[in-house]
């Protein structure tokens, strides 16, 4: 007798559909003896066969005794009334001198037993096989591994919930029926930025976590409710209800419940860690066909709100699928354009505002669509950094800017002195060769590094301390300056802006444009420049129309700004004509 340990998995069996009964799983170790039942069986002709020996397994396989077995015929045996099973292969094995395996199943006491049946010739001088070997095997711990196998892929491993192939199976074959006439809703939950933790501090933990929330789901979850584990930091519930007024009221109802039992604290050996959920909701109102449908709906609105409103809801609308479409179509194009180089830079003037004079450009990225005509920054970068097109973009942008920049400088070295400000994403700055990547635009254009100036935003930087300091470091030894964009709408953490080697700050617009109209946007930037003074940060005022605006942010110590005061975002052809004006008034 063999013996063979393998994993098996262990269903808790219970009602479904219900908050206390949802079926979980836990692996554990088994043992199962296999056994080998052995029976020589001799050829006397081809009607003939005979059974002339069995070891103690094949009897017991049998059922049968060796006094019943020894000598039998099996051509004209019926004892296991298996519709001829064995004899078939038999003379399949004597027909091709090969041999033959089957799954056996025989009927004793109106019981069915299946084995793994094989039968080996012995061939002798002639070739011709005188007597076969018949090895049983008991095919019963087979069967049941297969059978938990198929449970373990319908459950996910670490918080034994069901998962995403359990949920679609239920959707459409066991709540259709359950609710023909009543509504279902589906709610996907995203814990949001969850793989900041794995990174930060590991996924032990990070896999601890995820067990919490579905202790805290699973606890809360309604009657008549079930809990899946969607996909790594995803869940999922199913409302199914035949008697509810209005399922949508409900399952945002439910999706609130969640929002409000994640705001405290998880605490762990670390520090205290505070989850954030996104949710998505998709209701039918009519008997369902397509369950994937209902997810898909249910994901789209958890999708739109990732990036935008965390620790919120959106219910599936129709729009929602256009929008999506229209995204995909257009994240498409963003694609075909970076291929066929159809996207191009403007350049906007940094100006210092004690001389007006030249100091610098903005590299702007300008995307002119074949059908669609000009598509505004504000709709492609975001969706450039949300599909990973901003790394190849952010590259192409860095090594056109520096590139143009170097040209200009070359031919007006009265303005060699000038820099070009680039800005940088966090997929950018946090991939492994973005050091090389901008070593590789300097080298290729020529450009000496202090001519180059990145920029980041305040809450790229906090979001990413730990990584972008060490980042920022090798940039500053390189001798490229960097600088804070969109400063006062981020964080604002004095403890986090002191930690980095940053030269310069860039007010936001929104406060520029406010300054001169309300007493708090005024004291705002009077703050931040006394803020840059004191660190010794320079300073640029972004989104400058008025001259107004210069006068005061003079007074307040403000060196440079850009706007449309000075200059629209350029051309390089407009911005060499700027430069040759510059040149002339220097000259």
């Amino acid at each position: 007798m063999i013996w063979i340990d393998i994993i098996m998995l262990r269903i808790d069996n219970a009602p479904f559909l219900f908050r206390n009964s949802i079926l979980k799983f836990h692996p554990e170790p088994n043992g199962f003896a296999h056994q080998y039942g052995l029976a020589i069986l001799s050829v006397i002709d081809d009607d003939t066969i005979i059974i002339t020996e069995t070891n103690n397994d094949f009897l017991q396989f049998a059922r049968q005794d060796s006094e019943n077995l020894t000598g039998v015929n099996l051509k004209d045996n019926s004892l296991w009334n298996d519709d001829g099973q064995l004899w078939q292969a038999i003379c399949l094995v004597l027909e091709s001198q090969e041999t033959q395996t089957i799954i056996w199943q025989i009927k004793m006491d109106d019981s069915p037993y299946i084995f793994n049946c094989s039968i080996v010739p012995t061939s002798n001088q002639d070739k011709k096989s005188k007597s076969l070997t018949v090895i049983l095997s008991d095919n019963s711990a087979n069967i049941a591994f297969a059978n938990q196998l198929q449970q373990f892929n319908y459950h996910d491993i670490l918080t034994g919930l069901p998962n995403k192939n359990y949920l679609n199976e239920a959707i459409e074959d066991k709540i259709s029926n359950v609710c023909p006439n009543g509504e279902i809703a589906v709610l996907i939950i995203n814990i949001l930025q969850f793989q900041r933790i794995n990174e930060s501090f590991g996924y032990e933990l990070g896999d601890k976590i995820i067990q919490n929330v579905s202790y805290t789901l699973e606890r809360i979850l309604p009657e008549n409710a079930l809990l899946a584990r969607f996909e790594g930091d995803k869940f999922s519930i199913v409302l199914a209800e035949n008697e509810v007024d209005d399922l949508q009221k409900e399952a945002v109802a439910l999706a609130n419940s969640l929002h409000h039992e994640m705001d405290a604290a998880l605490q762990t050996d670390h520090t205290e860690i505070h989850l954030a959920l996104t949710i998505g909701i998709a209701v039918s109102r009519t008997p369902l066909k397509d369950g994937n449908m209902l997810t898909q709906r249910a994901h789209i609105a958890m999708q739109r709100l990732s990036k935008t409103s965390p620790n919120k809801t959106l219910v599936y609308q129709p729009e929602l699928q256009t929008r999506t479409s229209s995204r995909l179509k257009l994240e498409n194009d963003l694609r075909e354009a970076l291929k066929n180089k159809e996207l191009s830079l403007n350049y906007q003037p940094i100006i210092s505002l004690q001389n007006g004079h030249l100091v610098g450009f903005e590299a702007l990225c300008r995307w002119v669509h074949p059908v669609r005509g000009i598509v505004s920054p504000i709709e492609f970068i975001p969706l450039a950094e949300e599909t990973g097109l901003i790394v190849p973009l952010g590259k192409w942008v860095l090594r056109e800017a520096c590139r143009s920049l170097k040209i200009l400088t070359d031919k007006y070295p009265v303005v060699s002195n000038i820099a070009i400000n680039v800005n940088v994403s966090v997929l950018q700055l946090l991939q492994d060769n973005f050091i090389s990547t901008i070593h590789e635009a300097l080298v290729h254009s020529g450009l000496t590094a202090s001519q180059l100036k990145l920029e980041i935003t305040e809450t790229m930087l906090i979001e990413n301390a730990e990584m972008a300091r060490d980042i920022l470091l090798d940039l500053k030894s390189m001798g490229i300056s960097l600088a804070i964009d969109d400063f006062g709408t981020g964080y604002s953490s004095l403890s986090y802006l002191n930690q980095f080697p940053i030269d310069t700050l860039k007010i936001d617009k929104s406060f520029i444009n406010r300054m001169n109209t309300t007493k708090d946007s005024y004291k705002i930037v009077h703050i931040i420049t006394t803020l840059a003074q004191t660190l010794g940060m320079e300073l640029v005022a972004e989104g400058i129309e008025h001259e107004s605006q210069v006068v005061a942010l003079k007074k307040l110590g403000c060196q440079t700004g850009q706007g449309f005061l000075f200059s629209k975002p350029l051309t390089f052809e407009d911005a060499e004509l700027y430069i040759r004006k510059e040149t002339t008034f220097l000259v």
